[in-house]
């Protein structure tokens, strides 16, 4: 469970980093949040795809 867990983790922080590099955001904002808060992240980037 753990393990599962911890790959939909950093699933969810590579998905939001390619659509934030998409969008055009620099690198420096890219990683700052994708690796603070990869879920959060990508739940704002899904956001404002729609």
């Amino acid at each position: 469970m753990n393990r599962l867990i911890l790959f939909a983790t950093i699933a969810s922080g590579i998905v939001a980093a390619y659509l934030m590099y998409k969008r055009g955001e620099p690198i420096g904002t890219i990683a700052k949040n994708a690796i603070t808060n990869p879920i959060g992240s990508l739940v704002t980037e899904v956001k404002n795809k729609v």
